[in-house]
């Protein structure tokens, strides 16, 4: 059969299939969300590794390396809108997701190992090289993520089972990201230097492929939910506009993620510079964020059950930003285990921020469905990755741009001595930019609201 993009009539209840109440089993929720071991390792490698692998290794102006990031990711955050649209209205016999998640399984995997292995030969357009290899990971990770995001409000109409489900994801969203905390130290071990991290490129690749492997194969035993009529041009993005838990969501998840982008951009910084630490610490301070996200995550899922999700999510929000600035009380000769604390208490805080933001998302999309009677979570799994793409590009460019004003030395994968204004930037990217961001935040939350919404027609195409 023929595979094409249409705007064609079939209504939301059309072509699905799986139990009737939705409920869906433990191995396909697992196989799903194994794929976030692959986004959450591309989101980690852009936002922890790049910055500090190109300043610290490849030798690049913090300014400059912060650009070619933000550059990338701008570009493709063009991009993630269209491509929901695109496979909003995708039919084939694999269905309307997973093609989209094959190739953009390989095409990241591909980018993540050019990226760590510049050519010798190309030293002399080192920065064109690492731009070409961002812009193949930022293209392969939004044909993976965007329809990978729609999936959730479709596989399942429950929201404690979307609940359900996110929890998974957040469980492998912190695998990812130990396996990402790890590089620096296996660099190290595999050499240091553009050998060490070249083979850690390889090594993460591998783990890209696999991961999002899992989830095309869980995405082919998915029920099969049409996606009805659809709007034409940029008609068809102004539904995200008017709905308004969404957007709310959106401004939360602004402040959040360019927070969060500088939290991890800086980390690095933090431990080498600050408070002088091996790349092992760096290890240990993301095994014990791990272990706690993932032995908590039924806390939360109990909890959201228990209490309204918003509130959770502010609490979660307002908890993180406390743990983040207390940052600025660190200095040399920072005892292992208040750092390692300070990771247990990281994982806690982030899964629930992560669980009961990704739990909204999908709650928020189906209120549309309800209201219109159209699917279309591609178009709002496309304006999120926009919104996280370019978030996510703008965390890293500012940690440049304050390095790079604080006269931040970089170097070609020595140490090299840092001025005290250096450290102080440090501290202001590590603490007080993604405190002042988390608390910000909570002010859309507070105003976010989803009542019940009676069903709709489906609307015909305009």
């Amino acid at each position: 059969m023929s595979q094409h993009w249409r705007g064609g009539p079939p209504s939301v209840h059309d072509a699905h299939m799986g139990t009737s109440n939705h409920q869906l089993s433990m191995g396909l929720k697992a196989a799903w969300g194994a794929g976030s071991i692959g986004t959450v390792t591309v989101l980690t490698i852009n936002s922890l590794l790049l910055l500090f692998f190109m300043t610290s290794v490849l030798g690049l102006a913090p300014a400059l390396a912060g650009s070619l990031l933000f550059g990338a990711k701008l570009i493709d955050a063009v991009a993630a809108p269209i491509l929901g649209s695109i496979s909003d209205g995708w039919q084939g016999r694999m269905g309307r997701r997973a093609p989209f998640l094959l190739a953009g399984a390989f095409v990241s995997a591909l980018g993540v190992a050019l990226v760590f292995n510049p050519p010798a030969a190309f030293d002399a357009m080192l920065p064109v090289w690492i731009l070409g290899s961002l812009i193949v990971i930022a293209l392969g990770y939004t044909l993976f993520n965007v329809p990978y995001m729609a999936m959730p409000a479709e596989m399942t109409d429950l929201p404690t089972e979307r609940t359900s489900i996110m929890s998974w994801r957040i469980a492998f969203v912190s695998i990812g990201g130990l396996i990402t905390g790890l590089a620096p130290q296996t660099a190290t071990k595999l050499g240091g230097g553009r050998v060490g991290f070249g083979g850690v490129g390889l090594i993460l690749a591998g783990v890209v492929l696999a991961a999002m492997l899992s989830a095309f194969l869980a995405a082919r035993r998915t029920r099969q939910v049409a996606g009805g009529a659809q709007a034409v041009g940029l008609k068809r993005f102004a539904v995200v506009f008017q709905n308004k838990p969404f957007m709310l969501i959106i401004y939360a998840k602004i402040f959040q993620l360019v927070g969060l982008a500088s939290l991890t951009a800086s980390i690095l910084f933090l431990m080498k510079n600050v408070l002088e630490q091996p790349e092992s610490t760096v290890g240990l301070y993301v095994t014990c964020s791990t272990i706690a996200t993932i032995a908590f995550m039924p806390v939360w899922v109990r909890l959201g059950r228990r209490f309204s999700k918003r509130n959770l999510y502010i609490a979660a929000c307002l908890l993180f930003t406390c743990l983040t600035s207390s940052w600025l009380l660190a200095g040399a000769g920072e005892p292992l285990p208040l750092i390692l604390l300070r990771g247990f208490c990281s994982g806690i805080f982030s899964g629930g921020l992560l669980l009961m933001g990704q739990s909204l998302l999908p709650d928020a999309i189906d209120a549309d469905c309800q209201r219109s009677g159209v699917r279309r979570e591609g178009v709002y799994a496309g304006a999120y990755s926009f919104v996280e793409k370019a978030s996510m590009a703008l965390g890293p460019l500012l940690i440049g741009l304050i390095l790079q004003y604080f006269h931040f030395q970089p170097s070609l994968g020595k140490s090299v001595p840092q001025p005290a204004e250096a450290l102080t930037g440090i501290y202001i990217g590590v603490a007080v930019l993604p405190g002042l961001l988390y608390a910000l935040s909570v002010i859309p939350l507070l105003l976010f609201r989803l009542d019940p919404v009676p069903a709709a027609t489906p609307v015909p195409a305009e």
